[in-house]
């Protein structure tokens, strides 16, 4: 158990904000370019096909993967 009261409110952000931190890191590095905020010195250039989103999740074990074609399709009719 996290607490009560405020104090679960605040355990409960801490971990939210670790857990978002988490899968920015593994999507920035899933992607091999420089793109927004995510700046690689190994990858400084953009890659144009990599014009999709990264996928990511997981608490124990975070995963990343590409956002499938079907799906773009999908959201865009």
């Amino acid at each position: 158990m996290l607490g009560t009261g405020p104090d679960a409110v605040r355990a409960r952000e801490a971990a939210a904000m670790t857990a978002h931190a988490r899968w920015m890191y593994a999507s920035a590095l899933a992607r091999t370019e420089s793109r927004g905020m995510a700046r690689r010195l190994d990858f400084p250039e953009q890659d144009p096909a990599q014009r999709h989103r990264i996928i990511t999740g997981g608490l124990d074990e975070v995963w990343t993967r590409p956002e499938s074609v079907a799906a773009l399709l999908e959201a865009a009719s």
